[in-house]
This record gives C-alpha cells, structure tokens and sequence, in this order.
C-alpha cells in the first residue's frame, strides 16, 4: 500500500536514536524537490533527516538538484552543468507546481538554513567517473560550515567516494547502488555505509553490512510493509517520500 501526499497534515515521528527517516529530496509529494519549499516541507512534515541531490554547475557552483536537464522539473532548457549559477537564478524549479515558484538552490544555502541537528545525506551526481571537482568543492562546503558530523556524501560514482577518502577519510561516506553486482566495489570505495535500492536487498546482504560493520540507509520505501521490514532488520536509514506510512507516526 503506497500512500499519497495529505497537504498541510502535521505529523510528528517518533524519536529513535537506531534509525534515520530522511525525506527524499526534501518531500517531493508537498513540494518542489530539491528546493528550500521541499525541504522546508520535509521539516514541517516530521523529518529530522534529509536527503539531497547535488551537482556542479558550468562555474563550479553546487546547487540542489536530481537532473542534469532542466526540462524534467523547471522552466528551463539545456543542461544545469553548462549553465552558470547567476543564468539558473532566473529559472523556476517549481514550474511543474500549479502558481509556485522556487529557485535551484546552492547546497551551501540549504545547509545554512537547515536546524543543526537534521542529518544530511548528499548526493553527488557526476557525468564523468573520474570527476574530481565536485567532491571536492562540497567537501570545502562542509567544512566551512563544521557540519561534518551530521553529514553523509553519497553517490553511485565508486570513484567520487574514493577520492573524499583520500582527501579525508573522517569524512562517512555510502555507496548507492541498484545491482548486487556492486558489493564488488566495496573494498575499493572503503563506504561506511551502503545504500541500496530497496527491491535488492537480500538477507545475504543485511549479513554481510553486519561482517563488515557497514551501516545500511535504503531507498526508496514507500509502503507500510516495506518500512516495517526495514525495522525489523535494523537498517540505519530509511529514504522515503511518504512521512504518512511511516509506521511510528503520531
């Protein structure tokens, strides 16, 4: 059972020190995803965690975003990564939300506004495997605001987790991924956390996290079901866009 977005319901989840709700790119169901309206809703909504997608922009700006294109959820046309920050400024993410407007926000402005205490799961995106500048510019990111302790970067690019490891090892890290296949890249990419789609977890799997001391955060649940089984494997964190089928809800 998947359960659709109720506006303006206010929902408080319960605390538990074992496990991090994060709202998918803020709350993509109440809001512009990857916009401050999304994560504000996100926070209103009960999470105290958050997961957000970033990429770099054609002048080396880190902004908040799933898509290289920008016809998928702005106004806009052509691809974030050729444009500079001050063309996106004049875009609206909220284009496909009736009489809304939001802007592509830089990670840095999020960051700033999000309470100290919400965790964060960042996404980096790259076109290239051998992308070395954009972990880099969201690890100065961090580190300017001291923020590393509430933040996991997160990627499908083995290579971009590698090269935070080099730059910095303190800094936790997650390998996402959606074919089993990809446990083979562990020992290189050296994660303190693996991220796999929901539909690939195994008992094998949630075996071997536990050998190697690996945290798991899963994505995306969005059905009561699949949520109670994550709780039951004591999973670390749960990506979900439905803060209502949470079972701990009050």
């Amino acid at each position: 059972m998947v359960f659709g977005a109720r506006k303006n319901k206010k929902i408080k989840i319960k605390d538990d020190l074992n496990l991090n709700w994060y709202g998918h790119r803020g709350l993509l169901n109440r809001a512009p995803e990857n916009t401050w309206r999304g994560f504000q809703a996100a926070l209103d909504a009960g999470f105290r965690a958050i997961e957000i997608d970033v990429l770099q922009t054609k002048d080396g700006k880190i902004v908040c975003t799933h898509n290289f294109d920008l016809e998928r959820e702005t106004d806009g046309n052509g691809y974030i990564d050729y444009k500079t920050l001050s063309e996106l400024k004049t875009i609206n993410a909220g284009a496909k939300w009736p009489n809304i407007e939001a802007k592509i926000p830089t990670l840095e402005s999020v960051l700033i506004q999000l309470p100290t205490e919400c965790q964060v799961n960042i996404e980096i995106k790259t076109r290239k495997l051998m992308d070395w500048s954009t972990p880099i510019e969201v690890i100065k990111i961090i580190k300017k605001l001291k923020i590393q302790k509430g933040v996991i970067i997160s990627s499908f690019n083995p290579m971009a987790l590698r090269i935070i490891k080099c730059i910095d090892n303190t800094f936790e890290t997650g390998l996402l991924f959606e074919d089993i296949r990809t446990v083979g890249l562990i020992s290189f990419v050296c994660p303190n956390y693996i991220h796999p789609r929901s539909d690939i977890v195994t008992g094998d799997l949630i075996e071997y996290a536990k050998r190697y001391k690996l945290g798991i955060n899963v994505w995306t649940v969005n059905s009561r079901v699949g949520m109670k089984f994550f709780i039951e494997k004591k999973v670390e964190g749960i990506i979900t866009d439905y803060p209502e089928a949470i079972p701990n809800v009050i």
